[in-house]
């Protein structure tokens, strides 16, 4: 460690103990007297039941130091007190320097292993001494066990000594530098920045829910904060690589400090720490560690439409005709299961479905449009050739298992040998894919390139209730199960996993029915992986939509042949992003929804998978006019950008309502102007771990008045959108405009100009598209739109330029060839305005890559009208100066170096 830079600060507010709340299995509001003393390590204070300030760990000798950081050794406080049993006597902590801006930090038993999650993260095997880390770190104080982290001279995490560590439950507490903390999910956040004061605990733990109105744990798991420090920007980010099921809590302790208790039902405590000089750089540290995501083709930026409920090929391809009779761009259309013979994977309806693989192949060809299919992890449990995707995978044995035989239910169905049986969309009872196996993997490959041979060959790949997700478990009967049959659903017994001494905040959610953790799920005491090597589900449960996903993108790889293809998902995991891109799931048409949708873009930007959004107009329930409206608007600047809904609800298509379709073709008309510059944020987050969507906060973190603004979102730093959210104000809008020049882009007009942030008022009549502005300093790659991505690469390339000094940069590659991001197979160029001088520096002049390798148009925005324009250096005429904007007409070519200079 060096210390010779850093002061070792010990503010009085991050010390010692604090009044913290016993780990109840009923909660807080369960606690009595009578039900505290049922816990030696609690004891009754007042009306409260508190962990005993003098329970945790203490230092069994002096932490040593190492090459990697420190090693210490720990022993419990007092061997007697205890919550849940089956508490570690002896930890091991380790901290290791991985380089100047990232720390671990793990707590392992001392004498036993115990599960840890198999998800490799790209850190140094061997670290290194850092040369100048922006860190350091103790471990003790006077001898005492203490954990603190500093960074920019001030302490911003002190670990509080009330730790308990036992056999399935791990409780931690955290005093944090700061109040302004962002993260955590995948949770149903009303805002982007934690409500300290409410002090809410949500859960942690994959499972089909739709986003409702309560505390609730979605679809994906990702234990990870960003926190930012000071008035300066100076930000941590802490990941708990862990995959049990979790709760945190983020509440102010009675001194007004912020805290973070984090529990988990298993594993161990392992924390990676990011540190920098700004929430972006935190961010930067974070991609790179759990792995940069993939790019989108570029035709997956386009507007994408789907609906569950399509009856026919017919029906799909009517809407198809009302969008283009509409003239509403669109790239990708969707079926959702109703193309599947009842509903089996990798099978297409016979009767009203047999003609979909030829009009898949009609939209590619004819239309330039793409086709995605969905996929569903549970497969039907029917053999003797009547599925046989399920036989063959019986013969390969790739279905999730109990982990003995004993727990195999007498009424286990025919040929299901022993494996776990669910319910879920097919008709008969189902199994679920063990994707931590490589025959599993191998398996869902091969049946991934059969169907394709059958399927009309589809470009992008949909993987849906992978949390995993099974109907009416441990209840009398799923919701769906077929009327003339017995009631039936899968049981869970009644084991330490599938009822374990604390069962987290999810079991007591309203929602959950059978008021355990393997409601909606499989159970908990089921196995995966090879048998050399097993994991209980109770541990991986929240890996199984990483895992599907990763084997998807290699299936994708190996039919694609070297196009990259579109994959989309809902159950993700740290790392996720590497394979695949997420919406956020079954919303509802609410305004409510619409707003929080922000919220899980931004959400998921910091988590690493910035290919994200809602469905537009939402998914369950039946939208509004109005709603669809300023939804499509918003939408319009997702990154992924799809209208879905349900069955049984009317279709809610942008070409339904004429005022509808209105709007999208004109929010859709700008995002197809500026995909050269969305794809160009793709290609640096793949390639710098950049996120693409960003919080104002983020961006200007040193202005506390924007860190708790979440209605409002950056693409990059240079383009910024402020939706209408509000159904009581649904025509009007108030934007915050941080300090700076502003430009809006509906009219290319000066919004702002000044040097303080300030918010403003707009009216927005329902027939005008809502306020999207552009940065000064920014130069903006454009292209005219078409109705389809395909069209718009083949006109030549423009630029918008913001300010007297700017800059951009313009990435092109085919759209879709899978390495040529990796291999340098693109086209990239640099652009900047500085003292009336517009260079254009080439850095991969790839030009046969482009329709049209011209840079038609530079439109200046800022500038005083010239006396002249001066091209490489010679007088050009082919210019003009109206409203304040001057636009110069070069056509030049794109696979070399330019100036043009403003006199």
């Amino acid at each position: 460690m060096k210390f010779s830079w850093v002061l070792l600060v010990c503010t009085a507010a991050l010390a010692g103990a604090a009044d913290l709340d016993c780990p109840l299995p009923g909660g807080p509001d369960t606690a009595s007297e009578e039900t505290c003393a049922l816990y030696s390590a609690c004891l009754w204070s007042g009306d409260r039941c508190l962990l005993a300030e003098d329970i945790g760990y203490q230092l069994d000798g002096p932490p040593l130091v190492i090459h990697t950081g420190y090693e210490a050794y720990l022993e419990r406080r007092r061997p007697e007190a205890t919550v849940f049993g089956g508490d570690v006597d002896r930890l091991h902590v380790l901290a290791v320097e991985y380089d100047d801006h990232r720390l671990g930090v793990s707590f392992r038993d001392a004498n036993a292993d115990r599960y840890e999650v198999p998800v490799p993260l790209d850190v140094p095997p061997l670290p290194t001494d850092p040369n100048y880390p922006v860190y350091d770190m103790s471990l003790s104080t006077d001898g005492e066990f203490e954990l603190s982290v500093q960074h920019s001279g001030a302490e911003v995490l002190r670990m509080l000594p009330q730790f308990v560590y036992s056999d399935q439950f791990i409780e931690a507490t955290f005093v944090l530098a700061g109040s302004d903390v962002y993260g955590f999910g995948e949770n149903n956040h009303d805002s982007f920045r934690h409500d300290l004061d409410v002090g809410e605990t949500w859960p942690v733990f994959a499972l089909d829910r739709p986003p409702g109105d309560g505390v609730e744990n979605l679809y994906g798991t990702h234990p990870f904060f960003t926190a930012i420090e000071d008035d300066f920007g100076h930000s941590f980010g802490v990941l708990f690589l862990n995959s049990n099921a979790m709760e945190y809590r983020l509440f102010r302790l009675e001194d007004g400090s912020t805290a973070l208790t984090f529990r988990t039902t298993g594993g161990i405590l392992d924390m990676y720490f990011f540190f920098g000089d700004s929430p972006l750089e935190v961010l930067r540290q974070y991609y790179l560690t759990i792995g940069r995501p993939v790019m989108p083709p570029y035709w997956g930026l386009g507007f994408q439409l789907c609906r569950y409920g399509y009856t026919s090929t017919d029906d799909i391809r009517a809407v198809r005709e009302r969008m283009k009779a509409a003239q509403i761009p669109q790239d990708i259309q969707y079926s959702d299961i109703d193309y599947m013979n009842v509903r089996r994977d990798f099978t297409i309806d016979p009767r009203n479905f047999s003609d979909l693989p030829a009009y898949v192949q009609e939209l590619r060809e004819q239309e330039e449009v793409r086709f995605v299919y969905i996929y569903d992890p549970a497969i039907a449990a029917e053999f003797d050739g009547g599925y046989p995707s399920a036989d063959r995978g019986v013969q390969s044995d790739v279905f999730i298992k109990w982990m003995n035989a004993s727990l195999v239910p007498d009424d286990q169905c025919e040929g299901c040998r022993d494996y776990v049986v669910g319910y879920v969309w097919p008709e008969s009872k189902t199994l679920f894919p063990d994707f931590l196996k490589v025959e599993t993997v191998n398996w869902w490959v091969d049946e991934m390139r059969r169907f394709r041979e059958i399927s009309g060959g589809a470009d992008g790949f949909w993987i849906d209730m992978n949390e995993p997700s099974s109907f009416g478990t441990n209840l009398e009967k799923p919701f769906n199960w077929p009327d003339d049959l017995p009631p039936w659903s899968l049981k869970c017994p009644d084991t330490k996993w599938d009822s374990p001494p604390y069962p987290t905040r999810w079991v007591r959610d309203p929602s959950n029915e059978s008021k355990r953790l393997s409601d909606h799920t499989i159970c908990m005491s089921t196995v995966q992986g090879n048998d050399t090597h097993p994991f209980l589900h109770y541990d991986v449960h929240n890996l199984f939509g990483y895992a599907e996903a990763s084997a998807t993108r290699l299936a994708m790889d190996m039919l694609l042949e070297g196009r990259r293809g579109l994959l989309v998902g809902r159950s993700t995991f740290p790392g996720s992003g590497m394979w695949t891109g997420h919406w956020l799931g079954d919303n509802t048409a609410r305004w409510k929804d619409m707003k929080r949708s922000v919220v899980g873009m931004l959400e998921f930007n910091m988590f690493g998978i910035p290919y994200v959004g809602a469905d537009i107009c939402g998914f369950n329930g039946a939208s509004t006019e109005e709603l669809c409206l300023r939804w499509t608007q918003l939408g319009a600047f997702y990154p992924f950008s799809r209208n879905h809904n349900t069955i049984g609800t009317p279709a809610q298509d942008p070409a339904v309502w004429p005022s509808v379709a209105a709007a999208a073709r004109d929010a859709l008309g700008l995002r197809y102007r500026l995909l050269p510059y969305l794809y160009t944020l793709f290609w640096r987050a793949r390639a710098f771990g950049e996120p693409v969507v960003r919080s104002l906060a983020f961006q200007f973190p040193t202005d506390p008045a924007l860190r708790g603004v979440d209605t409002q979102f950056l693409w990059g730093d240079g383009v910024m959108v402020a939706p209408i959210l509000d159904e009581t104000s649904m025509t009007s809008v108030n934007v915050t405009l941080p300090a700076g020049k502003w430009w809006d882009l509906r009219d290319g007009k000066l919004a702002y100009s000044g040097d303080i942030t300030t918010t403003f008022q707009y009216h927005v009549g329902m027939d005008e598209m809502i306020p999207v502005y552009a940065r000064a300093g920014t130069i903006l790659p454009w292209q005219r739109n078409e109705t389809t991505t395909a069209a718009a690469r083949r006109n030549p390339f423009n630029l918008s330029v913001f300010g007297d000094t700017a800059a951009g940069e313009l990435y092109w590659d085919d759209g879709e060839s899978r390495l040529a991001p990796y291999l340098g197979d693109f086209y990239r160029s640099q652009f900047w305005l500085e003292s009336g001088e517009l260079h254009m520096d080439v850095l991969q002049p790839r030009t046969d890559l482009m329709h049209q390798p011209v840079l038609e148009t530079v439109l200046f925005y800022g500038q005083h009208q010239p006396t002249a324009v001066l091209v490489d250096g010679e007088a050009f005429e082919d210019w003009s100066f109206v409203e304040d904007v001057l636009t110069v007409r070069p056509n030049l070519d794109m696979a070399t170096n330019h100036t043009v200079t403003l006199q």
